[in-house]
């Protein structure tokens, strides 16, 4: 029986602590109040790029809150976004998410609203998100239907393909051209014939050319006259018999 006591005890023990433990869940802001806030931001917005003021309004909000580039991102993300809507038409604004929790004060916490925006050739969704009770970011994203996705899609894959494919030509004929890189360095090797080397030239081919001209006689009389010379006697005292060219 003891036993079935301290059972008993220990288990609501347990669900004390458990109920202790749990936290309370935030506030939520109301469906309606939401889609009102969204609605205002989106006409905000909508203003300022019609007057054409995205710049000052961001240096007014920079100064003040500091969130000026984040306000002009969100209206060129708008602006880009006006252009395949057509002229928003507001007024019959639907709301498609609300996540926003409020903080002891009734204040503005973390979360993010959606809504669904109607123009004049396509709708959008424009969503605000909220960070520690301030604006994060707005961003307005067109709404295409199935058969314009898809054909987005077929473009964007044609695309990549249609790179891939050019980028692999290229390379075929990066590749082939390899074969003429030997050959340009050969000529670029080629060292040009200078003008001393050309009158060299040509002088020995005169020499040669004289020596051909010779007959055997005439030649055997100019080595005979050298050889006596080099001997220091005359070129009685010997007989050339025969004459052989050496290279």
């Amino acid at each position: 029986m003891k036993k079935w006591l301290i059972a008993l005890c220990t288990g609501l023990c347990l669900l004390s602590l458990t109920a202790c433990g749990a936290k309370e869940e935030a506030p939520h802001l109301s469906d309606s109040e939401a889609l009102q806030e969204a609605t205002m931001d989106a006409q905000m917005l909508n203003s300022i790029i019609l007057n054409d003021m995205v710049d000052e309004y961001s240096y007014q909000m920079n100064q003040e809150y500091g969130w000026g580039t984040m306000l002009k991102s969100a209206c060129e993300s708008m602006e880009k976004s006006i252009g395949e809507m057509g002229s928003i038409e507001f007024g019959n604004e639907e709301l498609v998410s609300n996540s926003v929790t409020l903080d002891s004060l009734g204040n503005f916490d973390d979360g993010s609203i959606q809504i669904l925006l109607h123009g004049s050739k396509r709708d959008a969704i424009f969503e605000v998100v909220f960070e520690r009770g301030t604006y994060k970011s707005f961003t307005t994203n067109v709404k295409y239907t199935f058969a314009e996705s898809m054909q987005k899609a077929g473009l964007n894959t044609l695309l990549g393909m249609g790179t891939v494919f050019c980028v692999l030509i290229l390379i075929s004929f990066i590749i082939s051209a390899f074969n003429l890189i030997p050959k340009i360095q050969g000529a670029f090797k080629k060292k040009p014939v200078s003008a001393n080397e050309k009158t060299v030239d040509n002088a020995i081919a005169s020499i040669i050319e004289k020596e051909e001209s010779l007959d055997d006689g005439e030649l055997v009389a100019v080595i005979s006259a050298a050889i006596a010379a080099y001997e220091g006697t005359s070129s009685d005292g010997f007989v050339v018999r025969s004459i052989r060219r050496f290279r």
